[in-house]
């Protein structure tokens, strides 16, 4: 029986200890940060990192393997087009052009023997004709003379056809001996000078460079955007970058090109997509090519939205669903209001669906937000949006 008695007190002891709790509670309410919704678009944006390059590029090689014999400009020249960059050995060359004309003028030699052997050929022919008319020459003579005529016929016509193959040889050869004059295709910049004077060009291989020339007017930031970014990119959207060189200083740049596929990057678990920006205002400062840039993709909304700041948003988490929530102030009681996102920025969460503007909602601090329940009795400091 005294047990039993026991037993009884405590539990009253407990219930009159929750009760006296929820009474000091209630009677003292807690002290919240508040915020009031507000509702305009939202700027959201994407972050990528990659390295700046100069527009155009243009490989400048070798069509012939010869040694250089000058270089006529150095790395960092502006340069026109048609103006003069690389001279080559020509003495191999030129010694070709001069044996390919000596074998034109003999071929031509040849052409004009063989004219003149048809020519009289043709003659002893007329001749044996008049013979034969008269009875002095026999028609075996005849038809032999009209043989060798065919015969040298066929000569000439293949003097004719060797003459073209040493022409077409010759002409060749004398392209062969320009192209070791190497001129600039373009009007340019020398960015990159890849080959030293007494040094060989080699033709013939894609990969092998004497010289690069890129448009200084224009210059790109090459950036690598994650997979999971890549849905919030399309052409034209402006760009804030800025070069490690000059962190401070912002440029102003535009989405140019987007790549179709993804690739890896060493040292990223997941996929990038490579992104063109030119950059508009490059004449801020300095800029080089390879530089390394941090770039900021804005894509700004064009509807308006409810915002609220990042930290009211509630996770609720019930076996595999996952929904968010806010928790509203009205008239100094909470209460729990589960909401639909959409995009966010560094600071507000768009909310699509579930509260309006003009609504106060609690943003902190985070150790009362997490403890409070529907009904709850707040007092509030409103946090401004500026």
């Amino acid at each position: 029986m005294k047990k039993l008695l026991l037993v009884i007190l405590v539990i009253a002891g407990v219930i009159g200890l929750s009760v006296m709790g929820r009474s000091t509670k209630s009677s003292e309410p807690e002290a919240v940060q508040s915020f009031t919704v507000i509702e305009q678009p939202i700027e959201s944006t994407v972050l990528a990192s990659g390295r700046l390059r100069y527009g155009d590029e243009f490989q400048v090689r070798s069509e012939v393997n010869a040694r250089v014999i000058e270089l006529a400009v150095d790395e960092g020249d502006v340069v026109k087009q048609g103006q003069l960059l690389i001279r080559l050995d020509q003495e191999n060359f030129e010694i070709e052009v001069s044996n390919q004309k000596t074998n034109v003028a003999l071929r031509r030699n040849d052409i004009e023997r063989a004219q003149l052997r048809i020519e009289s050929l043709q003659i002893q022919l007329e001749r044996q004709n008049k013979l034969f008319e008269q009875g002095a020459a026999q028609a075996t003579t005849l038809e032999d003379m009209k043989n060798q005529i065919a015969q040298a016929q066929v000569d000439f016509t293949m003097q004719k056809l060797l003459l073209e193959q040493s022409a077409d040889a010759l002409n060749q050869a004398q392209k062969r001996l320009a192209k070791t004059i190497i001129k600039a295709p373009v009007d340019g910049l020398v960015s990159a000078l890849d080959i030293k004077r007494g040094e060989l060009a080699v033709s013939g291989g894609a990969d092998i460079s004497l010289m690069t020339l890129v448009d200084p007017s224009v210059i790109f930031s090459e950036i690598d955007v994650d997979e999971a970014d890549i849905g919030n990119v399309t052409l034209g959207l402006p760009v804030r970058v800025f070069a490690v060189a000059y962190l401070d200083q912002q440029l102003e740049g535009t989405v140019s090109k987007i790549a179709t596929s993804a690739r890896n990057v060493p040292g990223k678990n997941s996929l990038v997509f490579p992104v063109e920006v030119v950059v508009t205002d490059s004449d801020k400062v300095i800029l080089r090519p390879g530089m390394s840039t941090r770039a900021e993709i804005i894509n700004r909304s064009e509807n308006s939205w409810p915002l609220v700041p990042i930290e009211a948003i509630q996770e609720q988490t019930e076996g595999n669903d996952v929904s968010f929530q806010v928790f509203v102030v009205n008239g100094g009681v909470v209460s729990s209001r589960t909401v639909e996102l959409g995009v966010q920025d560094d600071r507000y969460q768009a909310i699509k669906k579930g509260i309006t503007a003009g609504e106060q909602v609690v943003t902190g601090p985070y150790r009362i937000l997490r403890g409070l329940t529907d009904g709850d009795i707040v007092t509030t400091v409103e946090l401004s949006d500026e």
